[in-house]
């Protein structure tokens, strides 16, 4: 059982403009050469990924420039979308390893198994009474919490990944 803290994700919100949603994807195939997922999934192409978080709305994610991500995503994206940059409010951890779906079980209300909820699968939920936006990647889950309650919600994973972690 590993749990990393993704320091160098960037992140950043898009929502659609009113009317303007197949402009948007448009847009995003064109100039990331991605489809933008329609409902909860995540799709990624050469280290930028895009998540359904509701209706014509997205989490982009990128494992680096954080200072400028969210300002090129919405220079990219112009007319089409709002872009707003989401760094300073969400704290995202990896949880890699054979029990993570048995972590996650303990205080996530989904049906984690791979054939419920697979690879490239998203959701928005809670954990306990913290909100949860989480997606399965090939190999771990990456859990996005608000800021604000990261420090209960690391005491959650902590506590109910103790079992995998802890010598006996």
């Amino acid at each position: 059982m590993n749990i990393t803290k993704r320091d160098t994700l960037a992140i950043a919100r898009i929502a659609a403009r009113k009317g303007r949603a197949a402009d948007l994807a448009r847009a995003v195939r064109e100039r990331f050469g991605i489809d933008l997922p329609d409902g909860p999934r995540r799709v990624e192409s050469t280290g930028l990924a895009f998540i359904g978080i509701g209706v014509d709305t997205w989490l982009a994610t990128r494992d680096d420039e954080p200072d400028t991500f969210a300002a090129s995503l919405r220079n990219a994206l112009n007319a089409a979308a709002t872009v707003s940059d989401q760094i300073g409010a969400y704290e995202v951890t990896r949880l890699t390893g054979q029990q993570s779906c048995e972590v996650l079980a303990k205080f996530v209300a989904l049906d984690l198994h791979p054939g419920a909820f697979p690879t490239g699968s998203a959701a928005a939920t809670l954990a306990g009474h913290i909100p949860l936006t989480l997606w399965r990647l090939a190999d771990s889950f990456e859990l996005a919490v608000p800021r604000s309650y990261n420090p209960d919600f690391q005491h959650l994973l902590a506590a109910s990944a103790a079992e995998f972690t802890w010598p006996h």
